[in-house]
């Protein structure tokens, strides 16, 4: 039986995450907004994480050939399904509508009273332009937290080994956000009718990531690992690298609150 990933290595920074002060830190709207202000740039670059195993585990080419494990080819597109058209929230009576995570996000940070125009332009250029150049454009108009971890999250992808990507997506996304997303729905001070769409995208990520992607993100990063012991270590640094870039996060959007 091949060499797997094991999860003790990055359990001890879980662990800290799991407890950070964030999740009890947001107490009011104007702590939501700060809040959300930030995450919304980890929840835009969470996309290219998956759009870049996407394109090596799951490639659109023309003429067309299989390439690799159904299982994970199958796993990744439905990913990319629920992540960039999910079933967004619908009143009584209304027709069902989809929208991505990021689109959702932004229309959570306007049910609240913040803008999400300047993330949605950071997208939009950075589609154009490549992430660094459109980094630079917008200076101090991305909040240095986001910033940072941006960086760090691009970083991964820089260094096209895809089995390093997929340990930031699969230990450092989708092993720890239900946790986390849990623990700020249990902490912070907004309850469900004040804030309706943002508990619906942290609901939906619970209920995601925990049945059904961080299982199968496991078996793509083991595939993509292949059993090899050069591949694990730079997997597993890579997450642990990952889970230290989100505690890093959290403390300055923290003090970004306080």
């Amino acid at each position: 039986m091949p060499k797997t990933i094991s999860l003790d290595s990055i359990e001890p920074l879980q662990k800290q995450l799991d407890i950070h002060p964030i999740y009890a830190a947001v107490q009011n709207f104007t702590d939501l907004r700060i809040f959300m202000s930030h995450h919304i740039f980890p929840v835009w670059d969470f996309m290219s994480l998956l759009k870049f195993l996407q394109r090596e585990l799951a490639p659109a080419r023309a003429p067309w050939s299989p390439v690799g494990s159904g299982t994970v080819r199958r796993f990744i597109n439905d990913i990319v399904l629920e992540e960039e058209s999910d079933k967004a929230l619908s009143g009584p009576g209304e027709d069902d509508s989809y929208a991505s995570h990021f689109e959702l996000y932004a229309q959570a940070i306007e049910e609240i009273g913040g803008s999400a125009e300047t993330a949605r332009e950071f997208s939009r250029l950075a589609s154009e332009k490549g992430f660094k150049d459109t980094l630079a454009t917008f200076g101090d108009q991305v909040p240095p937290p986001a910033a940072v971890f941006m960086q760090k999250t691009f970083s991964f992808i820089d260094t096209n080994k895809p089995h390093v990507v997929a340990a930031a997506f699969a230990l450092g996304r989708e092993h720890i956000i239900p946790s986390m997303f849990r623990a700020l729905l249990a902490k912070m001070n907004i309850g469900k009718e004040q804030a309706p769409v943002f508990h619906y995208y942290l609901e939906r990520h619970i209920h995601l990531d925990e049945d059904h992607h961080g299982p199968l993100s496991m078996l793509m990063l083991n595939e993509l690992c292949g059993g090899d012991d050069q591949r694990i270590a730079e997997a597993e640094e890579g997450a642990k690298s990952a889970i230290r870039a989100r505690i890093i996060f959290w403390d300055g959007v923290l003090k970004a609150i306080r």
